[in-house]
């Protein structure tokens, strides 16, 4: 692992309890050898069988690199199993700044407000979360397993203008951090967090009708087609994956919903087939069917409805999924943000209409 920096930096070693301090103006190579680090600088070793490493810019706008990437904040490497971790320890305000590009997309001043809409919403997310994973020495991954971060590449003032001027605001209800979830497109409405996931019901996060302030979005509509051979593949593949044992589902003879979500999700959706039927629903249908032109990615939402064509047999032949919004649908819906801010309303507004019964507290 090869580290660098802008400036000089102070490279401090962790050894059988003892702190020892070098200082670099060149990349820094980390290496693992039998659960230990060393390091070295232009190809001369300067520390060895150390604990962890942490490297710091000596100047105030000093900035950290690695695979080419710009950081704010300090790096500790430290060994996980036979391979390096690198966490970037930064200031709550400055991981913001590479989190909310990525996370809203460009935005110009029309958006303005739902940019500042969505640095409150990361900001609350981030702080719910602190040591959500006590086993480790960090509070948040970098992907969509919490907020995707990207670092200095990505700051634009606008976004830093909007996090300067949120600074310390975070959402609450009842006087307690918000799960601050949002999404793309909601597609017309958001939903109940307890009905697209099995987790526990929030009076925060119900369904609300979006009245079409995400219909700018790309995926407001969509649609998928499928031969049936295709659906057949997804869905046995994902319940082979799912209960351990290779799975043969058959013919698809019929596909139908049986229920939807408040906010027109697929609750329950069951296939039939020549062998029996099997109920599918609620988000992990988009892990189950994913997209007809590529099965890397999931299906862009569980808002959909089904059109089926059959052969003469009364098997299905082809399905077609008509379907409307991007994401899980629960929280705020980001293009739905968008399209407000272009309307006038404020980044207060727009969050206490996502966040139904929350209010906005500023903590420092």
């Amino acid at each position: 692992m090869s580290i660098a920096g802008n400036k000089p930096v102070s490279v401090e070693c962790m050894k059988d309890g003892k702190s020892l301090v070098y200082y670099a103006s060149h990349p820094i190579t980390v290496r693992i050898n039998k659960g230990l680090l060393s390091i070295s600088v232009r190809g001369s070793l300067i520390g060895e069988r150390l604990g962890e490493v942490m490297i710091t810019p000596r100047s105030r706008n000093g900035l950290l690199q690695y695979n080419n990437i710009s950081y704010r904040g300090l790096f500790k490497v430290i060994p996980n199993g036979r391979s390096l971790e690198l966490i970037n320890i930064v200031h709550l305000d400055e991981y913001l700044k590479g989190v909310v590009p990525p996370e809203i997309g460009w935005a110009g001043e029309p958006e303005f407000e739902a940019v500042k809409a969505q640095a409150v919403a990361a900001r609350t997310y981030a702080m719910s979360r602190l040591a959500q994973y006590p086993n480790r020495p960090y509070d948040m991954k970098s992907d969509i397993t919490d907020q995707v971060y990207h670092g200095v590449e990505v700051e634009t003032p606008l976004v830093s203008k909007a996090i300067d001027q949120t600074r310390g605001y975070v959402i609450k209800y009842n006087d307690e951090l918000i799960n601050a979830y949002y999404h793309s497109t909601c597609g017309g409405y958001t939903d109940d967090i307890d009905e697209v996931w099995d987790k526990k019901s929030e009076p925060y996060l119900r369904a609300v009708n979006d009245s079409g302030f995400c219909s700018w979005s790309k995926y407001y509509n969509w649609e998928e087609k499928y031969t049936a051979e295709q659906l057949r593949m997804r869905i046995e593949e994902y319940l082979s994956s799912e209960r351990g044992k290779v799975i043969r589902i058959g013919d698809i003879t019929d596909m139908y919903i049986k229920s939807y979500t408040p906010g027109g999700r697929i609750s329950e959706l069951t296939v039939q087939t020549d062998k029996g039927s099997y109920d599918l629903g609620r988000d992990k249908i988009r892990w189950v069917f994913k997209r007809s032109s590529n099965p890397e990615m999931i299906l862009q939402s569980a808002r959909f409805s089904v059109k089926l064509k059959k052969n003469g047999n009364g098997k299905v032949e082809m399905v077609e999924l008509i379907g409307s919004g991007y994401g899980h649908g629960v929280g705020m819906c980001q293009c739905g943000a968008i399209g407000m801010s272009r309307a006038g309303r404020k980044f207060d507004d727009i969050l206490t209409f996502y966040y139904s019964n929350t209010n906005l507290v500023k903590l420092y």
